[in-house]
């Protein structure tokens, strides 16, 4: 559904998640299972450095703005398949080999800040 920003579904998404939570906390799950959507990288307009990541104007003003509310509002977490293979393999002067492979003992160095790898690393695992 990401990957086509301008599918019609894209719309019915958050409103499937909220239906969704509403059954889990009827059935009082709400507090065992999280209600999320997996986001893949093709719907971010940038993804590297990934602090530096940022949605689509359209997509974050008509799904990502209410899904983190609800997020937010239900305690689920946002999910983002973002694999750092494919930022290197899209760029691979800018984007060292040690970032896609996400070498623990390198980091991520950008404009003379380091980064530690290891949730990304652990979130990929």
């Amino acid at each position: 559904m990401f990957a086509s920003p301008h599918s019609s579904l894209i719309a019915l998404l958050v409103p499937a998640m909220t239906n969704v939570h509403t059954v889990l906390t009827r059935l009082s799950l709400d507090g065992a299972m999280k209600v999320s959507s997996p986001i893949a990288l093709t719907a971010l307009r940038a993804s590297y450095p990934p602090s530096a990541a940022v949605f689509p104007n359209d997509l974050a003003e008509r799904v990502m703005r209410t899904m983190l509310d609800l997020l937010r509002h239900t305690g689920s977490y946002l999910m983002v398949n973002a694999y750092t293979f494919f930022a290197y393999s899209a760029d691979a002067a800018l984007i060292s080999l040690d970032y896609a492979a996400i070498r623990l003992d390198t980091g991520l160095i950008i404009a003379h800040q380091v980064f530690d790898l290891r949730p990304q690393r652990a979130a990929l695992l």
